[in-house]
């Protein structure tokens, strides 16, 4: 299947490009999704990030990571065609977040799921339902780290 997924560097460090394509194209093969998606993640700095959430979230504080859905109930209706692709949104990182590889993961797969329409925001059960695909993507990931990470 031919995901698209495009990385864009607003800052002047070096992105793992290939490592940060690998995260997202072994999770999507883990969900195994039924047809291409596309999605784009925004590398920025600090500065940008608190602003991007101050704006879109309306909190004063720098986070790890902030995804950006489009669909928003549409996943359902296009998982039924398999010749759509399916447009996800944005993860957008925080550029100090980029060197520990593991951490990174865990940002990039938590951000996927959001753009998913998974959410742990809405209730206990939702959080935990999250967080165990989390962990099972993670785990699927660290088996195949000879060819990804």
């Amino acid at each position: 299947m031919n995901h698209e997924i495009l990385i864009y560097n607003q800052t002047k460090t070096k992105a793992p490009r290939k490592f940060i394509c690998g995260v997202i194209l072994k999770a999507l093969n883990f969900l195994k999704l039924k047809q291409p998606v596309e999605l784009a993640v925004l590398i920025v700095d600090k500065k940008e990030i608190k602003r991007l959430n101050k704006v879109w979230r309306n909190k004063n504080e720098i986070p790890d990571e902030l995804s950006f859905g489009l669909n928003s109930r549409q996943i359902a209706a296009l998982a039924k065609d398999k010749n759509k692709v399916l447009e996800l949104g944005e993860i957008v990182v925080n550029i100090e977040k980029l060197s520990d590889k593991n951490y990174l993961a865990k940002l990039l797969i938590h951000s996927l799921l959001h753009l998913l329409e998974y959410s742990h925001e809405k209730s206990a059960a939702e959080a935990k339902k999250m967080e165990k695909l989390e962990e099972k993507i993670f785990k699927y990931l660290n088996i195949c780290r000879g060819k990804i990470l």
